[in-house]
């Protein structure tokens, strides 16, 4: 064994993930990592959405925005450029994908980090192997094993992640808190006016992974008789068809369709003040989740072990004895039975006992 010390390392790049609900489950990770190496310049390189959430939040140095949906490989050979000026020592990969070491290697990074995915073990340093028997940890875990690995070369430490994982948190800034309250105030909301539910309804790279409009209206309705809540509908862009065919469902005056109206700071801020949040397997479920607010999120293809949204108020609801459950498809191929048969009656009870779980917590 080699009794020279570790080199040091002053420079680390982590390539981020590219979806919002990945970003905030790698946020343990970040955290760890921004503990474990306090005098090193930590950048992260991520989508341009993903660097709004994660900027200025004590967990790195800097947040690069990589424009690579946008621009295709020109982004690659754009960024290159700049990551060699930068002279990384380290690269850690979040993201599993081939270009991603590939850009670590051009860009002349000499230590690299990542699992062994996508052909891509020539271009690492040090190959993390995710075989079967990982099938069901949870993706923090992942995020912290690539840390622990890094500790091990270059701190000598022997951090090893395990169920006790710490949960992503996360802490809506002023500047998003008080974008939101405006755009409640503009659409006629305060805290008197009752609770706020926010339902996301759509999920953009997946139409199994969505609970039918019809059923989401009907949990609308409910809500709002029984609980005098007000209902908010939110997503993105790509999700406005989504929210105005469960607005047209719902058909109540107590419902307000926010999707595709809102920034991320707008959203940060409106989930911070909601009472429940009930979602598709999302990034919106994960921020709310890792904001502590009250978070039941509904699971059919994807497979809840892996990527359940996780905070001190959350809770996952499927249907039961689904046989094809977890299948992973995008499209469902026969009659979507992981969803349409988890009932509005079930989800709204699941979702009562969140909400008075979190008022008798409040009231101790």
């Amino acid at each position: 064994m080699s009794s020279q010390p570790p080199p040091k390392i002053g420079r680390i790049l982590v390539r981020g993930t590219n979806w919002i609900g990945d970003a905030v489950m790698s946020t343990p990770a970040l955290q760890r990592l921004r503990a474990s190496f306090p005098d090193a310049r930590i950048s992260l390189l991520t989508t341009p959405l993903t660097c709004e959430l994660l900027a200025d939040r004590g967990l790195v140095d800097e947040v690069i925005p990589y424009y690579r949906q946008r621009d295709g490989w020109r982004a690659l050979w754009q960024t290159l450029p700049d990551l060699r000026r930068e002279r990384f020592d380290l690269a850690i990969l979040f993201q599993n994908a081939f270009e991603a070491a590939l850009l670590a290697r051009l860009a002349g990074i000499p230590h690299r980090i990542g699992f062994a995915t996508q052909g891509r073990s020539h271009l690492l340093t040090c190959r993390l192997q995710r075989g079967p028997e990982y099938r069901n940890r949870h993706q923090i875990g992942d995020y912290l094993e690539l840390v622990a690995a890094s500790e091990r070369l270059f701190c000598g430490t022997d951090f090893q992640p395990d169920d006790e994982s710490p949960l992503p948190r996360l802490i809506c800034r002023d500047t998003e808190q008080a974008a939101g309250d405006r755009l409640l105030r503009a659409r006629g909301l305060s805290a008197s006016v009752g609770p706020l539910v926010a339902l996301n309804v759509g999920a953009t790279n997946s139409r199994a992974k969505c609970w039918p409009a019809d059923y989401y209206g009907a949990l609308a309705r409910h809500l709002g008789e029984s609980q005098r809540a007000k209902i908010l509908l939110i997503g993105g862009p790509g999700e406005v068809e989504s929210a105005n065919a469960v607005a047209r469902a719902a058909n109540t005056p107590d419902l307000i369709n926010l999707a595709g109206a809102t920034t991320l700071g707008e959203l940060l801020g409106i989930l911070n003040r909601c009472a429940l949040v009930i979602s598709n397997d999302t990034g919106p479920a994960h921020i709310a989740a890792a904001l502590g607010r009250p978070t039941l999120t509904l699971f059919g293809p994807t497979n809840e072990f892996e990527t359940s949204p996780t905070g001190s108020h959350s809770a996952l609801i499927r249907a039961s004895g689904i046989e094809c459950a977890r299948c992973m498809y995008r499209d469902c191929p026969i009659d979507h039975r992981c969803m349409t048969r988890l009932s509005v009656e079930t989800v709204y009870n699941s979702a009562l006992e969140l909400m008075i779980d979190q008022v008798a917590e409040g009231e101790r």
